[in-house]
């Protein structure tokens, strides 16, 4: 098997095991705060998070970044592949957690209902269905131009 391959197929374990491990951490935090259902309407409703959680989530939310920003590091030598690499696990890792979400908890009950994608620099509220599209894209694509870089090997 190609190197190449070899990387993405590594790449891909690693984005759904952290995919995973972001469900679990998810639904530990809405059992613990939001025991009656996570019904969010707008960044408004993240206030019944005690100040010091809200700012453990925010530091996970970046440690998850540069966790993901690091194995694209090691992965390929060239900054466009290492970019092309940071999009995969990205969007991997995002579709994969609404996957797990939704084996776990079955939830989301609709593509349009609300949800927090993420909270740096400030919460971002929206439909499901947005990082669905977003992150099937980036999947597709980058998965795309890594194959077309590994064909030319």
């Amino acid at each position: 098997m190609n190197k190449s391959i070899k990387i993405i197929s590594a790449l891909s374990a690693y984005a759904v095991a952290m995919a995973m491990l972001e469900a679990a951490v998810v639904v530990y935090l809405r059992e613990l705060y939001y025991p009656s259902g996570f019904f969010i309407q707008s960044a408004e409703d993240l206030a019944i998070l005690p100040a010091h959680i809200l700012s453990v989530e925010l530091w996970r939310e970046a440690a998850t970044i540069i966790m993901l920003a690091a194995i694209s590091f090691l992965s390929f030598n060239k900054i466009k592949e290492r970019f092309l690499a940071f999009i995969f696990t990205f969007s991997i890792w995002d579709l994969f957690y609404y996957f797990f979400l939704y084996l776990i908890l079955r939830w989301p009950p609709a593509l349009a209902t609300l949800d927090v994608y993420f909270l740096i620099p400030w919460p971002w509220v929206g439909p499901v269905w947005v990082p669905l599209i977003l992150f099937g894209t980036g999947t597709i694509v980058s998965l795309w131009l890594m194959f077309k870089k590994v064909k030319n090997e």
